[in-house]
C-alpha cells in the first residue's frame, strides 16, 4: 500500500521500482509496467522475483552488464531488512546482479533477531560500489551505521509521511473511535486485552477494528490503486480518534487529519517513529505505553474542538528534496 514519489518517474531516466503489487518504469518518457501476481509471495518479493524471473531467468553478474548504464534501481520501503520475513533475499539478489547500477534502499526499519543474519546482509550490501539505504528511525539509524560501513546512509522519514497535509478528503461529521490493529507475528497486545479496552472506551464512546491490510486480489490494486487508497484514507477521518499499533496506522490517520493513540509494539518501530512528529503534530499524536493510558487520551481527544489541517510538513522538508540528496544522474 506504500506509495512512491511521482517525481522519480518526471526523468529521462529509467527506473526500476518495486511497489507492493507492481514493478514500474519510465525510459526516455516511454512509459512502461510489469506486474506480477505470484501468490506465493508477498507482494515486494513478488515483484522482484517476478522481475528477475523474465529479465534475468538465469542471471549471473556477466548476464547483466547489458542493463542500460544510466538506469538506477529502487527497493520498495518498509520493515524489509530484518529476519522476521524473506523480502530482503530478494534485495540482496539484486544487489549482487546489478554492481554496476545505483542501488537506493528507500526508508527501512532495521531489526534483526540473529546477528549471523544482520552482518551476511551488511556483506552483500558493502560489496556493492553504489548502494544507498535510508533509515526510517533513529534506531535502525544507529544500527545501519554499524553495519553498512560501507553503503550511504541517510536518517529519512517513512516515505507515506508524504502524503500528510497533501490529500484533499471531505469533511464529514466525525463519530467514535477506530482501532487499526495488527494480527501477524509483529502483534504485541492479545486481542483479548484490545478487547478488553475497546469495552472500556465504549462506556463513554463507540468504536470500531479494522487493519491497514487489505483483503483484495493484486490485479484489482493494481488495476484502482488510487481509489483503494483514498478510501482508505476517507474512512480514517471518519472517527474522532484512532488507536493503532501500526506505523502506516498512524500515517493514515494523520493523513485524515484524525488524533491517533499509537501503541507501544513489540520492536522499537513505532516508539522511534512517533519521534519523527514535529511539534506542530502534539495535538495529533499521543504516545501510550501501556493500554491503561489509552481511555485518558482519547477522552482529552474528544473533548477537544476539531482540528486544523495539518501542513504537508513531511514533503517540504524531505520529499521534495529527495532527488538532490541522492544525487542520481541525469535528473
Amino acid at each position: 500500500m506504500d506509495q512512491g514519489v511521482p517525481a522519480l518517474f518526471q526523468t529521462p531516466v529509467r527506473f526500476s521500482f518495486w511497489f507492493p503489487v507492481s514493478f514500474q518504469f519510465r525510459r526516455s518518457g516511454a512509459d512502461g509496467m510489469h506486474h506480477c501476481l505470484d501468490q506465493e509471495k508477498s507482494a515486494p518479493a513478488r515483484n522482484i522475483h517476478c522481475f528477475l524471473h523474465e529479465y534475468f531467468p538465469e542471471a549471473s553478474e556477466e548476464d547483466t552488464q547489458a542493463y542500460p548504464e544510466n538506469d538506477i534501481l529502487l527497493c520498495h520501503s518498509g520493515y524489509h531488512m530484518t529476519d522476521l520475513y524473506d523480502e530482503q533475499s530478494h534485495y540482496l539478489r539484486i544487489a549482487q546482479l546489478f554492481p554496476d547500477h545505483p542501488l537506493t534502499i528507500l526508508p527501512q526499519t532495521i531489526h534483526y533477531q540473529d546477528n549471523s543474519h544482520a552482518q551476511a546482509t551488511a556483506d552483500v550490501l558493502n560489496a556493492h560500489p553504489d548502494c544507498t539505504l535510508l533509515c526510517r528511525d533513529e534506531y535502525s539509524y544507529e544500527v545501519a551505521r554499524g553495519l553498512f560501513n560501507k553503503c550511504r546512509l541517510f536518517l529519512y522519514p517513512d516515505i507515506v509521511t508524504s502524503l500528510i497535509g497533501n490529500i484533499k478528503l471531505p469533511e464529514y461529521p466525525r463519530k467514535g473511535v477506530l482501532f487499526c490493529m495488527r494480527n501477524d507475528k509483529e502483534a504485541f497486545h492479545q486481542p483479548e486485552a484490545i478487547e478488553q479496552l475497546r469495552r472500556k472506551l465504549e462506556e463513554f464512546i463507540t468504536t470500531e477494528q479494522t487493519d491497514t491490510t487489505v483483503d483484495i486480489p493484486p490485479d484489482e490494486v493494481i488495476a484502482d490503486r488510487k481509489r483503494i487508497l483514498h478510501s482508505t484514507f476517507d474512512y480514517f477521518s471518519r472517527f474522532q480518534a484512532v488507536v493503532t499499533d501500526r506505523y502506516h496506522g498512524t500515517i493514515f490517520s494523520l493523513i485524515g487529519n484524525t488524533p491517533v493513540v499509537v501503541l507501544n509494539s513489540s520492536d522499537h518501530k513505532l516508539a522511534s517513529g512517533v519521534k519523527w512528529f514535529p511539534e506542530s503534530f502534539s495535538g495529533h499524536v499521543y504516545f501510550a505505553e501501556t493500554l491503561d493510558q489509552v481511555p485518558g487520551y482519547v477522552q482529552h481527544i474528544v473533548d477537544q474542538p476539531p482540528k486544523e489541517p495539518l501542513p504537508p510538513y513531511f514533503s517540504t522538508e524531505y520529499y521534495d528534496h529527495l532527488l538532490e540528496k541522492l544525487h542520481f544522474p541525469h535528473t
